[in-house]
């Protein structure tokens, strides 16, 4: 795994926007919405939903939506945060994780190689999406679709760096990636 402070000569950089490019923003978030719609769907099948509902009293499924709310941001930001820490274990230098208008992201100031840069935006959520699936069969019945949905919220999270992931496998080996929080940066071979 390689990082380099500055990008090498002989290269030319591109820019996916997944913010200011509103026309890839929305294409984003409905594909994020059909997946969630998806899992949903199929997992009703399989367990009851009226479970989730299942509470006495009003107060107390207001109380269960606030507390998923709040496990799923803390999940979200976790992600970002283990992304800070991939970084800082890969190349030793430091990362932030920056929140700013309902969503977290990080912010580092070194060019990663591919493989470097898919671990560290793919594993956060891959590691989340795998322990919310292990308490899913571990828990009660009772508590199987407030971490469902948490997973949901977790694996459709991570469309953004799903699709630039899928751009840089189209990309040749030795391209070059640099992450500005909703920018990222391609530095491919001239």
């Amino acid at each position: 795994m390689t990082f380099e402070n500055k990008l090498p000569s002989g290269y030319t950089t591109g820019t996916i926007d997944l913010d200011g490019d509103k026309k890839l923003s929305l294409r984003l978030y409905a594909a994020a919405a059909a997946i969630a719609v998806a899992l949903t769907v199929v997992c009703c099948f399989l367990k009851d939903i009226s479970l989730l509902f299942d509470a006495s009293g009003v107060f107390a499924l207001l109380g269960r939506f606030v507390l998923i709310m709040l496990i799923t941001a803390a999940c979200l930001v976790g992600q970002e945060h283990l992304k800070c820490i991939i970084i800082g274990k890969l190349t030793g230098k430091p990362a932030r994780v920056v929140r700013g208008r309902m969503s977290a992201y990080i912010e580092y100031k070194c060019w990663l190689d591919k493989r470097s840069y898919l671990i560290m935006s793919l594993a956060p959520a891959a590691a989340v999406c795998l322990v919310l699936l292990i308490l899913m069969i571990a828990l009660p019945d009772k508590l199987f679709w407030q971490c469902y949905v948490i997973f949901i919220v977790s694996l459709t999270g991570a469309c953004g760096d799903a699709y630039v992931a899928y751009r840089l496998c189209k990309e040749k080996s030795d391209v070059r990636i640099k992450n500005e929080g909703y920018k990222i940066l391609i530095a491919t071979e001239k």
